[in-house]
Order: structure tokens, then C-alpha cells, then sequence
């Protein structure tokens, strides 16, 4: 274990192991996301960029099973929140905005308020994650990783299936305000990292990928499959209180 004088005298770079690099290459795909929407706005680049938010969550996943496997650096844990808030605080946040501003300009105060609120939501959730002991088996709030897939999801399906934007897009920033109110509740989520959760939902993500590179067919149905997945687990406290799980 590297002590605080190691931290201050070494170079960072012989600080970094396995995890970290899964860490920086999580934000380069989120980084990727931004860059790709603001370099100009179109279905294709939206589309992208929403894939990229997707693939960062699941390198973001590998990440958390490669650093309870092998031996972590002293600044992981700080690098990993600063990938979670670039891709899924940052990244979806101005996705979103570019995609609604695009189309309704006539509420681009309200889209830039619910945005800024969705980022917002989720610092605060990194920072009280960060704050929590990590032996808890749950957490507070609603994990930024599933608000970023739910939003990037919900956003592909909306692509995919041609919908006429101005009576589909209160939706969304209804589930942006939805979202973020969730992301700094009380409300008490099991941690997504359990295997029993990540190996099914890491299939559907493949599925996803695989229609999205090498099938002619649309990936709609992998992405509503990732949608519903998302809205079960939203709603999973209180199927668990109910007694259905």
C-alpha cells in the first residue's frame, strides 16, 4: 500500500494500474460523446454519441469487476467519479440539450434548466457515493450510471423509431427532471455491480453493439430491452416493499 508521501513524491504515472486506464478510457468515450454532438448536430452524430454514453457504461462496469480483482491504485476511486461525471453527468446532459435545442427552440430556457439540473444531480450523487462507506451492500439515490443509460436508451429508441419530435420531447425532459430528483433522494437502490445483475444486463449490451456494427436490422429492440431493464430497477424499492422481489 503506497503511503501519502509515495502519492506526493512518485510520478502519477507509476501510480496508475489496470482499473485506471478502464477509468480514463470510461471518460475518453464520454469526451468522445461531446465532442461528436457539438462538432455538428445530426441524427447520425446524436446517434453516436448516444452509443458512446452506452459503451463508456460499459467499460465503466468492467472497470468496478477488474478493481475487486486485482489491486487498486490510492487515486481509483477519485478517477473514477471524475470518468462517471464527464460520461454520465456531463456527456448526456449536453447530448440532450443539443438534441431538444435542436427541435425546440421555443423552450430552450426550460430544456437549459433541466439539463443543468440533471448534471447537477448527478455531482451531488458522485459526492455523497464517495462519502458513503464502501462496505454498504446499497446506496442513496438512484447510481448516475443507470440515469446516463436510461437517458441515452430512451433517446435511441426515440432515433430509431422515426417518432415526430415536438409531441415525443416533453417526455424526455420530463424523465431529465424525473432523473435528476431521483439521483439525490433518499430512496435506497441495490448496488448494479452485483453479478447477478451485470452478466444479463452486460448480454444485452452486447446485443445492442452487435446490431449497432455488423446487423442491417435496427437496434431498437435491444434498446427498448435496456430501457425496460432501466425502468425495473428504477422502480425496484418498491417492487422489494411491495413483496414482488
Amino acid at each position: 500500500m503506497r503511503t501519502y508521501s509515495d502519492i506526493n513524491t512518485g510520478s502519477i504515472l507509476e501510480l496508475i494500474k489496470l482499473p485506471d486506464l478502464l477509468s480514463i478510457l470510461n471518460a475518453l468515450f464520454g469526451f468522445s460523446a461531446i465532442l461528436l454532438v457539438l462538432s455538428g448536430v445530426n441524427e447520425r452524430a446524436i446517434k453516436n454519441a448516444l452509443v458512446l454514453i452506452l459503451v463508456a457504461a460499459v467499460v465503466d462496469g468492467l472497470d468496478g469487476m477488474v478493481a475487486r480483482n486485482m489491486e487498486s491504485s490510492p487515486i481509483g476511486k477519485y478517477l473514477d467519479s471524475l470518468a462517471d461525471m464527464v460520461s454520465f453527468g456531463v456527456a448526456p446532459a449536453i447530448v440532450a440539450y443539443v438534441f431538444l435545442n435542436e427541435y425546440l427552440h421555443g423552450y430552450a430556457y426550460v430544456t437549459l434548466a433541466l439539463c443543468s439540473a440533471y448534471m447537477i444531480s448527478g455531482m451531488l450523487r458522485l459526492a455523497r457515493f464517495n462519502a458513503t462507506p464502501s462496505f454498504q451492500k446499497d446506496f442513496e439515490g438512484f447510481p448516475i450510471t443507470g440515469s446516463a443509460i436510461f437517458l441515452a436508451s430512451f433517446m435511441l429508441v426515440f432515433i430509431e423509431l422515426h417518432l415526430p419530435f415536438y409531441p415525443y420531447s416533453f417526455p424526455l425532459i420530463a424523465l431529465m427532471g424525473i432523473l435528476a430528483g431521483l439521483m439525490i433522494s433518499r430512496i435506497r437502490y441495490r448496488n448494479m455491480r452485483d453479478g447477478r445483475i451485470v452478466i444479463p444486463v452486460g448480454i444485452v449490451f452486447f446485443m445492442l453493439f452487435f446490431f449497432y456494427k455488423f446487423s442491417p436490422l435496427s437496434f431498437v429492440y435491444p434498446a427498448f430491452v435496456i430501457v425496460t431493464l432501466t425502468v425495473f430497477y428504477i422502480c425496484s424499492p418498491l417492487l422489494a416493499r411491495l413483496g414482488f422481489i
